[in-house]
């Protein structure tokens, strides 16, 4: 009877194929569980809806919704973030979301 079959000529080298062709995969998986939602600060945010009454900008409403001690610039950039606001325009109707924010701890 003929045995068909592969015969391993070099046991070091068979081993090191096997770890690599079993690790590439779990790599892979690794890197692809662990990718966060793009919009997850969004999503996990607690926020309030302002409706934009005429003469309101960005600025304003920040400083109207800010804890004291918090940068308005920040704020500003978090609304216009939090919103997918690409520039500084808003206008009268407009309905946008301000993330809650408290007061730091001293």
């Amino acid at each position: 009877m003929n045995r068909l079959g592969y015969k391993i000529t070099n046991k070091r080298r068979f081993y090191t194929f096997l770890i690599i062709l079993l690790t590439i995969p779990l790599i892979i998986i690794a890197i692809f569980s662990n990718q966060k939602r793009v919009y997850s600060s969004t999503y996990d945010s607690l926020y309030k809806e302002v409706l934009v009454k005429e003469g309101d900008t960005l600025w304003k409403i920040a400083i109207e919704n800010m804890p004291s001690n918090y940068d308005v610039r920040k704020m500003v950039y978090e609304i216009k973030e939090f919103n997918q606001i690409i520039d500084s325009n808003i206008y009268p109707g407009d309905v946008i979301k301000v993330p809650i924010k408290y007061a730091p701890d001293k």
